[in-house]
């Protein structure tokens, strides 16, 4: 009869996380922005085209022989770097390991397929995280934690966007699964599937390599353990994670000139001593302000367990927690809450822990306390939902959207040898119009006229895309050298008073006295609401 009984409430469990990650899967699907956006989004789409193509970097011709000063760079869209060794050229920053994922749906299912990873990926994490919890204190904790994070404002906020935050957490939660495994230590296939899910895991995010190493001390966990049961653990564990350290060391040495190095610049100048305290105040903050108070409960699970399997086994599990918020504490400050999105790879272990905590809490007042916990837990993932509406993680889509609708205006409207010199645009209308792009931004003051005459004698047309938010920046970089640096003309194109299209060949004409017509775009969604032409 307790095994009967022990099965329903196992399977209750399971189907309280089955449901949790359909929820998630969902979640991204239908409110994810789907979009080539600023550097992020768009470096990590233009690199799974590039793999699907069989290429590593983009070449723009008109880049190796720009006449002003360092004319190249101005070539180079938002989310990539000059590429090494090859002039003219440019390589995505961002790691190869999501792209690699949405390389494989491109060629399966074309374009649309690719944004179906991060949705996916964020069902994967939220029942690994169910089977990490199982695996440590039962079906109701591996239940609660599941729900956890399938209703966290930081998972939320990253499952709607097309980025490798939500992989990452996959990953390391499969790989975290992997090597729980009870026949870790004696079975080789098991050792090299732990190693091999901790390097995807670092194909995703190379610079978390520091947990590689946390994720092999699991060895220490396990008894009886000698030290040839350890050397043949770690070797079977190198052995299954080493094509992916091979592949990382291989394209970043191809793309940026050497093994260890990276898109993201110099690691002495992004991991500093002097970021350590300003993070410390903030990602803690962060954390609970989000996930409520409840997430210190994962502090009081080394006391709160009599076994001594299960203590050792959460002291690593905390541990791994540790080294994530220790690998992003002296990195690169940043001032909004969002950046939680660099921690959740620790989030799968830190709810486990989180709900293992409040799990054995209220079994030690008795079964009868056992609902209330799970009462416990579903208040607060209904206050983390209603916190993730706040902070607007269902309504990205609307913020983003202004990349794809510039891009696809360009693309059917604007002629096809036509240049478009934008800022946060120069990724989505290469992406969505397939034309050449100029980062203004990257151009002296003195070398916009330049860059226009230069771009006219090698036949391209050009024109200015400025969103609402960088014209005066734009006016007041060019303004003093330049003419048409001063906008004073009218666009060709308003789309949501959000950005604006000009053709600086309306600048003479304008001036001469000829109307200007003025298309102005109303949408909502992708459904075109209003169009209509007003002249000047």
């Amino acid at each position: 009869m307790d095994e009967q009984v022990r099965g329903k409430k196992v399977a209750v469990a399971r189907a309280i996380a089955a449901i949790a990650a359909i929820a998630a899967a969902v979640a991204g699907a239908v409110w994810g922005t789907h979009v080539a956006g600023g550097p992020d989004s768009y470096c990590y789409l233009s690199q799974a085209e590039l793999f699907a193509s069989g290429q590593i970097a983009h070449s723009e011709p008109l880049a190796a022989i720009a006449p002003w000063a360092r004319g190249s760079e101005a070539f180079v869209p938002v989310g990539h770097v000059p590429a090494a060794r090859r002039i003219g050229a440019s390589v995505p920053m961002c790691s190869p390991g999501y792209p690699m994922a949405m390389a494989a749906a491109r060629l399966i299912g074309g374009r649309a397929a690719m944004f179906a990873i991060v949705p996916l990926s964020g069902a994967a994490a939220v029942w690994l995280t169910f089977m990490l919890g199982r695996r440590l204190a039962g079906a109701g904790a591996g239940a609660m934690a599941a729900v956890l994070l399938a209703a966290s404002p930081a998972f939320l906020y990253q499952i709607v966007q097309p980025m490798s935050d939500v992989p990452a957490a996959a990953a390391w939660a499969a790989a975290l699964v992997s090597v729980t495994h009870p026949r870790l230590t004696t079975s080789i296939a098991r050792a090299m599937a732990g190693g091999m899910f901790t390097g995807l895991a670092l194909l995703v995010r190379p610079n978390l390599a520091p947990l590689a190493v946390v994720v092999a001390l699991v060895v220490f966990t396990v008894r009886p353990l000698d030290m040839r049961t350890i050397i043949r653990t770690w070797a079977a564990f190198a052995i299954g994670a080493l094509p992916s350290v091979v592949i990382v060391a291989s394209l970043q040495n191809a793309m940026y000139g050497g093994p260890l190095k990276s898109g993201y610049g110099d690691l002495d100048f992004l991991f500093r001593l002097d970021h350590v305290w300003p993070n410390l105040r903030r990602y803690p903050v962060w954390l609970i302000q989000t996930e409520t108070p409840i997430v210190l409960l994962a502090l009081a699970t080394p006391w709160l367990t009599r076994d001594a399997v299960t203590k050792r086994r959460v002291l690593w599990m905390l541990g791994f927690v540790l080294a994530v918020f220790a690998c992003y504490i002296p990195y690169e400050v940043f001032d909004a809450w969002w950046f939680l999105r660099f921690l959740l790879p620790a989030y799968p272990a830190l709810l486990v822990l989180t709900a293992a905590a409040l799990g054995w809490v209220v079994e030690r007042r008795g079964s009868r306390w056992r609902l209330a916990g799970y009462a416990a837990c579903a208040i607060v993932a209904v206050m983390l939902v209603r916190e993730s509406i706040q902070r607007h993680a269902f309504g990205l889509w609307e913020f983003e959207r202004r990349f794809r609708l510039a891009g696809e205006y360009v693309d059917s409207t604007l002629p096809p040898n036509a240049l478009v010199f934008a800022a946060q645009e120069t990724g989505s209308v290469r992406f969505y119009s397939n034309r050449v792009t100029i980062a203004w931004r990257a151009l002296p003051p003195d070398a916009l006229e330049p860059a226009l005459a230069f771009v006219r004698a090698h036949d391209y047309r050009p024109y200015l895309l400025i969103e609402n938010g960088e014209q005066q920046e734009f006016v007041d970089h060019f303004q003093a050298k330049s003419p048409t640096g001063s906008l004073a003309w009218p666009p060709i194109a308003d789309i949501n008073h959000v950005l604006r299209i000009y053709d600086p060949e309306d600048y003479v004409k304008y001036r001469a006295g000829q109307r200007i017509t003025t298309e102005r775009i109303w949408t909502k969604r992708d459904r075109v609401l209003t169009r209509f032409r007003v002249s000047h």
